[in-house]
């Protein structure tokens, strides 16, 4: 029989402190969990803008910690900066040889209105007005929509430049330019939609400069 002196001294073992889960436990690490993140910024962005974006409100949808996101992006300019790198990487506006310079715009300017009536779209959108919050970023959306317009627009300038129905003097990324501008201006600052008709009066300015 145990002593007094040894009894007293006795202690139960202790119990196991409970620790609440990690929200990214069980997920794959690296790029599926990159994607959720990317997905749900764009998502957020989309929803309530740059100025009232949660990372907490995205950690919380892409069930992950927030740790985990501010390890891969410091801030929230890097995180709203790649998710749209993310969007312009994989955005591919539709062309379409039309027969005549009017009709090639018509496509592409419809191409680029369907784009910006999507959510990937309309986060885009709300980041090229966000020159307030994030310059640079608003800089990157301007210029990458841009860019990705432009791309289908080279085979259209050649083949109107071949009709005789473009002028060698007129610069098409100022055109293109103006076509963005004005589809941009119409859906996020008219918050109208930009019918076949509104865009063919677009189109017919434009042409009355470069042919």
């Amino acid at each position: 029989m145990p002593s007094a002196k040894r009894a007293a001294t006795h202690r139960a073992p202790r119990k196991p402190v409970a620790r609440s889960p990690r929200r990214d436990v069980g997920r794959p690490r690296g790029e599926p969990v990159t994607e959720a993140v990317l997905d749900r910024t764009l998502e957020e962005l989309a929803s309530v803008g740059p100025a009232q974006l949660s990372v907490e409100r995205i950690a919380r949808a892409a069930e992950v910690n927030k740790t985990s996101i501010y390890r891969r992006w410091p801030t929230r300019e890097a995180l709203v900066a790649a998710a749209l790198e993310r969007v312009l990487t994989h955005l591919s506006l539709a062309q379409k040889d039309t027969g005549s310079l009017r009709g090639d715009l018509l496509f592409l300017g419809e191409s680029v209105a369907g784009f910006l009536d999507q959510p990937a779209g309309q986060a885009l959108m709300r980041a090229v007005f966000m020159e307030a919050v994030a310059p640079s970023i608003a800089a990157l959306a301007r210029r990458q929509l841009e860019e990705r317009a432009g791309s289908p627009a080279v085979a259209m300038v050649l083949r109107a430049r071949a009709r005789g129905e473009w002028r060698d003097d007129a610069d098409p990324k100022v055109v293109l330019s103006m076509l963005v501008g004005a589809l941009l201006h119409r859906v996020a600052l008219e918050r109208q939609r930009p019918t076949r008709a509104w865009l063919g009066g677009v189109v017919a300015v434009l042409l009355r400069g470069v042919t």
